[in-house]
């Protein structure tokens, strides 16, 4: 409703495995791949860190380098 990008998936239950207080670790994870314009990257990640339970949450950016021209 914010219009901050063109599409999202939501992949619920994806298993993370991590290394925390020197222990490997096993959770529950969400992953959310939000397609958006450049210009909106920032306003995503603000988005997101008001939204996201976590203290710090982990938002990356990715370029597109190739792909369907007609897409």
């Amino acid at each position: 409703e914010k219009h901050l990008a063109a599409s999202v998936n939501i992949f619920s239950k994806t298993s993370t495995m991590y290394y925390w207080k020197g222990e490997i670790q096993d959770a529950s994870e969400t992953l959310m791949l939000v397609r958006t314009k450049t210009s909106r990257i920032q306003q995503v990640v603000e988005y997101m860190r008001t939204i996201h339970p976590y203290a710090n949450p982990e938002v990356l950016g990715f370029s597109v380098e190739d792909g369907s021209s007609a897409y």
